[in-house]
């Protein structure tokens, strides 16, 4: 089983991306309050050319199951507020996730985390999910804990990577079991 095309929760719907979400995918990803939290995959400054890459990629890699990327939606006024990825389909995978600034500290950041936390469980073959973010990023770690998340310690060696800003010195895991 792998991953639903559209999750809606009471305020969102997690869907695939669509080329006509380019200016907000461009709005969030070159804004330096959300690009500073990221891996320096993400570019900076993100440029229109590098949206409509990582809208095709998303599609692509969602369309082949190799990496599920969502869109995140404002079912109240239809905006586009972020998006969530769930890196693979494979029984201990990375989740990452972007949220324009105006939906900080609403609540939509843990709903949108326990949505697609919950499909992925749901699948039968994530067994546990990771993340990372940066000491100083106290609105996703306040996220993660939200949801369950334990913090244990730095990344692994073959996982860390630097961000934007102070990298991604914090490692986080989340059990089935725990969930």
């Amino acid at each position: 089983m792998g991953f639903p095309h559209r999750i809606e929760t009471g305020r969102m719907v997690l869907r695939l991306y669509r080329s006509q979400d380019i200016d907000s995918v461009v709005e969030i990803m070159a804004n330096w309050e959300v690009t500073q939290w990221l891996s320096t995959n993400i570019p900076f400054p993100f440029t229109r050319v590098d949206g409509e890459a990582h809208i095709k990629e998303g599609i692509s890699d969602f369309k082949d199951g190799t990496s599920f990327r969502y869109a995140i939606e404002d079912t109240e006024t239809g905006r586009f507020i972020g998006s969530i990825r769930v890196f693979s389909l494979t029984e201990e995978t990375e989740i990452g996730y972007s949220v324009h600034p105006d939906f900080w500290g609403k609540g939509l950041g843990t709903e949108m985390l326990v949505a697609a936390i919950g499909a992925g469980f749901e699948t039968g073959v994530i067994k546990c999910f990771f993340a990372m973010t940066a000491s100083d990023n106290h609105g996703s770690r306040r996220i993660l804990e939200k949801v369950g998340f334990r913090h244990v310690g730095s990344p692994p060696p073959a996982l860390q990577r630097c961000g934007h800003g102070q990298g991604c010195s914090e490692y986080f895991r989340l059990t089935k079991e725990d969930w």
